[in-house]
């Protein structure tokens, strides 16, 4: 993993992404102290097959029941 500061990276950044995209790493540090920021790597795609839309609809129906409740029941209910 390669590790540069801000100011490098700034003037750099070009020749950083085309190493990034061959797959190489980069630290990105600032101030005096060299305090780690930020990594940059390459992106990669997430593997994974498509989705089926509707993967239960066969499974059941839901059931809704006749919930009448008149205003003072609702009103007492607490």
């Amino acid at each position: 993993m390669k590790s540069v500061t801000i100011a490098e990276f700034k003037r750099d950044l070009p020749s950083l992404l085309v190493a990034v995209a061959r797959g190489e790493s980069v630290l990105l540090q600032k101030g005096r102290g060299r305090e780690n920021v930020a990594i940059l790597s390459r992106y990669k795609e997430a593997p994974g097959k498509a989705r089926r839309i509707g993967l239960l609809s066969k499974r059941g129906k839901p059931v809704f029941k006749n919930w009448d409740m008149s205003e003072d029941d609702f009103l007492n209910s607490r």
